[in-house]
């Protein structure tokens, strides 16, 4: 493994550890309020992180190929972020 491929899996992990306790956080204010944007936003930021835990999985044991991997997040974060998107859309207020 590279210093670069270390550097990878180090920021991956930090990713993974953010994005789970945002997801947790989320979803622990959704059950408490009710909120369904709270619920969206959630999931949305379940997606991002589980794409890029996918990512890393598929680069380092399945040997996937960076390419392939890169694709997989991309697509993955930008669902994630357009349910985010959608969870801000849902919670806004009275106009």
């Amino acid at each position: 493994m590279t210093e670069i491929s270390l550097i990878v899996v180090a920021f991956k992990t930090i990713t993974l550890a953010l994005g789970s306790l945002i997801t947790y956080f989320a979803a622990k204010a959704a059950r408490r309020t009710g909120a369904r944007g709270l619920t969206y936003l959630a999931v949305g930021f379940g997606v991002v992180t589980f794409g890029s835990l996918i990512a890393g999985v598929a680069d380092q044991f399945l040997l996937v190929g960076g390419d392939g991997a890169l694709v997989v997040e991309n697509a993955l974060t930008a669902v994630g972020f357009a349910i985010v998107t959608y969870s801000l859309y849902v919670t806004r207020g009275p106009t």
